[in-house]
């Protein structure tokens, strides 16, 4: 039983080693499910007793490079680093900077296949609004610490990070020759101003106060005389 658990999870991950190379191919467009067999030696209807169908296949191999990266686990760490919301919110940028960073191309057609297949773009879209509701925790903490927000201020913040923390904006900035830190530095900021936290708040200087002898004072009053 051991053994047969093990087989299938070498050729289950044989099949998303494949999949990730097909995807990755100069002209992805002619990935299927009997490209990904062929690529790794198996049969087709092993792809599909492992997957069930093409989208299935794509959403396994999702959640393959989000283990690779150890997603679940950083993610995890945010809410339990602290108890300040705007550092948590800065550490929940950091993972997913460097999530989609770790395997940006294959995100990026994976994305794209999203866009014109509806089964696979529901999976993304399922995707993003766990990470929308890992974020409304946090807002919501920083909320509860922070009571000048009004309730319509608090849904547009969680908008504008939901919208920092997207592979689409994160692949947008990294162009260039701008660094992951330079696109993290543009990010925490724009999430900092979203929470109204940018620029940070200006301490007023007291003016010194002056103190004039009563002697003189009088003694101007008398000139003026």
């Amino acid at each position: 039983m051991v053994r047969r658990k093990a087989a299938a999870d070498h050729t289950r991950i044989r099949i998303l080693q494949a999949t990730k190379d097909l995807i990755l191919a100069p002209d992805f467009r002619e990935f299927s499910m009997e490209a990904v067999a062929k690529a790794a030696g198996v049969a087709r209807l092993t792809v599909y007793y492992q997957f069930n169908s093409r989208a299935g296949l794509l959403e396994g191999l999702y959640d393959f490079i989000a283990r690779s990266a150890h997603l679940g686990e950083r993610i995890g760490e945010v809410f339990r680093t602290g108890n300040v919301a705007q550092q948590q919110i800065h550490l929940f940028i950091d993972v997913f900077l460097h999530f989609w960073a770790s395997n940006r191309e294959v995100i990026r057609r994976l994305h794209a296949l999203g866009a014109i297949d509806s089964e696979i773009g529901q999976g993304l879209r399922a995707r993003n609004e766990r990470r929308r509701n890992g974020l409304r925790v946090l807002v919501d903490n920083h909320a509860r610490m922070n009571y000048r927000y009004t309730p319509l201020q608090i849904p547009v913040m969680l908008d504008i990070l939901h919208m920092i923390t997207s592979f689409e904006t994160f692949d947008a900035l990294s162009v260039g020759d701008r660094s992951l830190e330079d696109v993290r530095k543009i990010l925490v900021r724009m999430a900092d101003q979203a929470l109204g936290m940018w620029p940070p708040p200006v301490h007023p200087v007291a003016a010194p106060v002056v103190r004039i002898p009563i002697k003189s004072a009088r003694k101007r009053r008398r000139k003026r005389r």
